[in-house]
């Protein structure tokens, strides 16, 4: 199955008095100001790293469906450019084309041509023929295989995610998780007929940008992202802020459009002040129908899924997340995850390796969790560091060929059940 995406290699132009091809970081330093100017509409999170190889690469987030577009450089002059377009549509497809090839024209980057060998891609066509029609092509192939597959998953037990975030996996009824919200069989069913009707998963098929684009970005940012609670951590309050100026931009545009009312007022409550429009936002939700189904994949527990490791937590869970660990938590609870492959000169290291190396400092009285394959080692204790003590389970567990390490604090003594709970409940992805 082709999943749509733009592909793009390109050489940087040397520049300056005397010269030179610009270093990578220079270049990404250049294109992150570029992509800030020309596009802050769109652009949600961008930050330059150092890959591995030397080489950095700028991650751009431009829509909460969509995967961060990739730009790398080398101190070569070679730069590459990523978009996977499939789980968020057409309209972002040529969106993210014409992105490119103003950042080619403004940053002197000459975009090798798609039909050239080791060149620039884009399964639909679109970059060589300009044409529309072609990307809709694309994309409702990828549908149709996808349709497919959330079937076939659905015959074995299992649920689809589509367009929603990476490393997350949320309790819904039905066969597929969608960015816009989950599908249930009759609605996969009557797709399977016709995939061109289950256009409605991908919240930018249309390239305007007008009142559907916003409205169905605010409910990619509703579904997935916002917690129903009073903001508890840095950026809650902003993500409540950009999804409610999503809908306040959105709503002049086209009034007749289904507006989530009853889920508007309450991000307008939680996020604790009120604007111009919240009486008449509270009228319109308070006629809508009191029983009817919420937005909000958070409103249930979800599962997060950690360098091989999975865990069940609160949807309403504040969570932060860097290539070393994960961390969640709200009311005086908090959980700390990292975890690693293990492996010696020959092979993969047993669970009880790991655990004599990372663990044997817990004594002879530590916790023991056996669960198939799966042995664990913990400690609860109190630390009392920052002059409130609090209380505290560090925990590991182990596989063959992986381990992992947990931290789990909480405020009340009366809460070690729950953690020693959340740490019995850590399992293998």
């Amino acid at each position: 199955m082709e999943r749509p995406t733009v592909f793009l290699v390109g050489q940087a132009s040397k520049r300056g008095l005397i010269p030179r091809v610009p270093t990578g970081e220079r270049l990404l330093v250049d294109a992150e100001a570029w992509l800030r100017a020309e596009y802050p509409d769109a652009l949600r999170t961008i930050a330059i790293r150092k890959l591995a190889s030397g080489v950095s690469e700028l991650q751009v987030s431009l829509h909460p469906a969509a995967e961060n577009l990739s730009l790398t450089a080398a101190d070569t002059g070679r730069v590459t450019a990523t978009a996977a377009t499939w789980p968020t549509g057409p309209g972002y497809h040529t969106f993210a084309c014409r992105l490119l090839e103003r950042l080619g024209v403004d940053l002197d980057v000459e975009w090798a041509p798609a039909d050239a060998e080791d060149g620039s891609r884009d399964e639909s066509g679109y970059l060589v023929s300009g044409e529309r029609p072609m990307v809709e092509q694309a994309h409702l192939a990828w549908l149709g295989a996808t349709l497919a597959m959330a079937r076939d998953a659905r015959r074995q037990g299992r649920v689809l995610h589509v367009g929603t975030p990476a490393h997350v996996r949320f309790t819904f009824d039905g066969p597929l998780a969608t960015a816009l919200g989950p599908r249930d069989d009759a609605w996969l069913e009557h797709a399977l007929g016709d995939p061109a009707t289950a256009v409605d998963i991908l919240p930018w098929w249309a390239d305007v940008t007008d009142a559907r684009y916003l409205l169905n970005r605010a409910l990619c940012l509703m579904w997935s992202e916002v917690r129903w609670r009073p903001p508890a951590i840095e950026g809650e309050r902003a993500l409540l802020t950009e999804a409610l100026q999503l809908l306040g931009r959105a709503f002049p545009l086209d009034p007749s459009l289904p507006y989530p009312w009853r889920e508007w007022k309450e991000m307008i409550d939680n996020r604790g002040f009120l604007d111009a429009a919240a009486e008449q936002i509270g009228e319109r939700a308070a006629a809508e129908p009191a029983d009817g189904p919420l937005i909000g994949y958070r409103r249930q527990p979800l599962t997060v899924i950690h360098e091989g490791w999975a865990l069940e937590i609160p949807g309403s869970f504040a969570e932060r997340r860097s290539d070393e660990e994960w961390w969640g938590g709200e009311g005086g609870r908090g959980i700390t995850l990292a975890a690693v492959e293990t492996g010696t000169v020959d092979g993969p290291m047993s669970a009880e390796g790991f655990l004599l190396q990372v663990a044997s400092h817990l004594g002879p009285d530590a916790l023991t969790h056996r669960a198939g394959e799966l042995i664990g080692k913990a400690r609860l204790g109190v630390d009392g560091s920052s002059g409130v003590s609090v209380g505290v389970l560090e925990a590991y567990s182990a596989v063959t060929g992986r381990g992992a390490a947990m931290r789990l604090i909480f405020d009340e003594a009366e809460d070690w059940p729950w953690a020693m709970e959340i740490w019995r409940a850590l399992e293998p992805a």
